[in-house]
């Protein structure tokens, strides 16, 4: 569906720079040139190509800041490099930062200034209560401010070819709710050779331990999954539900009913060209599968285990939020820079572009109202299914997200123990009790850096 004539991607620009004329306060425009802003994002592909036309559009609108948008690699890699420009004095004004880095972002106090402060400081109203409840949980305080700007929200969900599934003489119709049906459905697929992999996952840690606990209302450790102290201990390995996840995974794994790709968005591509039938994904690629995907596909919830009392619970915010950097030498017109470009991109005419374009959620519940009122999820169905699940989901004690630094090392620590056991060479418990005790050590090393520096 396309959009109404005044929310056209001109009209976007032309509604935004009148706020940004509205909102201007004199000091940069006495400059012989643009203040520059620099943005650091983590996004490839349509994602990335979207997100750097905002910055030439918002460039275009006035002639006070220029924004250069620029990838600095992966969320990891770009976490690590902010960090040593910060130390070195030069860190970027807004980074991009993936949900799992928000425990080391808030950690490092003296690193960044919370996007609720930066407001403040320029003056600019900002409300959090403008954005959608789930993500203004996940990046909030207690006190109701924000520590960061909410932007490509996402979720986790099913992807599943039609195709595929009609070939298998499965109901194209009737995609798999909990994970014996997908288990079942994915062996159909492999014993009628209608696809030559069943099921495939990116994200292996986020979908299959954070997402899965928050499906399941399963806490990943004490203290309120860690928003409620740096004390807190990782207790997943002693839950059968994690276990038994592991376990099918290595059971499916024997005949390619399920087949692993490797531990971030790498399997994407073979489900995008037909090679694995379903996928656990995030739904921000939605935008990617419509514009490059040849077959007939559908969206389904995250699956569930049945017998886990309660189950299906909502999913959780994926995708990243934007941070503001401090630096010794920021001045105060960089500042208004900074959030004049953070009020442009939470505009409801950029959130609705940005939604449609890419798949990603809308972060702000007035670019959600409109959406709904206009019946796109009406007429999208498939892009309602996130919706459905993180914002409408049964919510629970463990759905709200969780908080702990050096999240993106415990990550890897479930990748390097889980692979083990996919390789045959420990138990799905043991692929568990080994990366829960070597994140609690991390934890516990955080916690120390996080007292001494702040």
């Amino acid at each position: 569906m396309t959009m109404p004539t005044q929310l056209t991607r001109r009209a976007v620009a032309a509604g935004a720079l009148a706020a940004a004329v509205a909102l201007a306060t004199g000091g940069a425009s006495a400059q012989n040139r643009p203040i520059e802003i620099q943005m650091w994002m983590g996004l490839t592909g349509l994602g990335g190509e979207t997100l750097v036309k905002y910055g030439e559009e918002f460039n275009r609108m006035q002639n006070e800041y220029k924004v250069t948008v620029s990838f600095k690699g992966q969320y990891p890699e770009q976490r690590a490099a902010a960090i040593a420009a910060f130390r070195a004095g030069n860190p970027p004004h807004i980074m991009q930062m993936f949900d799992a880095g928000s425990g080391d972002m808030m950690g490092a106090k003296n690193a960044i200034v919370p996007v609720s402060e930066v407001f403040k400081r320029a003056g600019l109203a900002f409300n959090p209560g403008d954005f959608i409840a789930p993500a203004r949980g996940y990046y909030g305080l207690k006190d109701g401010s924000l520590l960061s700007m909410p932007f490509n929200v996402s979720t986790a969900v099913l992807f599943y070819n039609k195709d595929a599934f009609k070939k298998a003489g499965l109901d194209p119709n009737k995609p798999p709710a909990t994970w014996p049906e997908l288990q079942k459905a994915a062996q159909t697929i492999r014993a009628r050779n209608a696809a030559n992999c069943g099921f495939t996952t990116t994200w292996l840690a986020w979908i299959q331990l954070e997402q899965f606990g928050a499906r399941h209302n399963l806490p990943l450790g004490t203290q309120s999954n860690g928003r409620g102290g740096l004390d807190s201990e990782l207790t997943f390995a002693s839950n059968p539900a994690f276990v038994k996840q592991v376990q099918m995974l290595i059971d499916m794994q024997k005949d390619k009913s399920f087949d692993y790709k490797g531990r971030s968005n790498d399997a994407s591509a073979s489900f995008q060209n037909g090679e694995c039938a379903m996928i656990t994904q995030s739904s921000g690629a939605m935008g990617a599968y419509t514009r490059d995907a040849k077959f007939d596909w559908g969206v389904a919830p995250l699956p569930y285990w049945p017998d886990v009392k309660g189950a299906p619970y909502a999913t959780t915010v994926g995708g990243a939020s934007l941070w503001v950097f401090n630096a010794p030498n920021r001045t105060q017109a960089e500042l208004l820079g900074v959030a004049k470009f953070l009020d442009y991109l939470r505009s409801t005419p950029v959130m609705i572009d940005w939604a449609k374009t890419t798949g990603f959620l809308p972060a702000t519940n007035a670019a959600f109202k409109y959406l709904t009122d206009e019946g796109y999820y009406a007429q999208n169905p498939r892009a309602a299914v996130a919706i459905s699940t993180l914002v409408n989901g049964k919510q629970g004690e463990h759905t709200g997200g969780y908080r702990y630094g050096r999240w993106t090392e415990i990550r890897d620590f479930y990748h390097e123990e889980v692979e083990k056991a996919l390789q045959g060479r420990q138990t799905a418990k043991e692929a568990l009790e080994n990366a829960q005790r070597r994140g609690n050590a991390a934890l516990r090393a955080f916690e120390k850096t996080a007292v001494a520096t702040n």
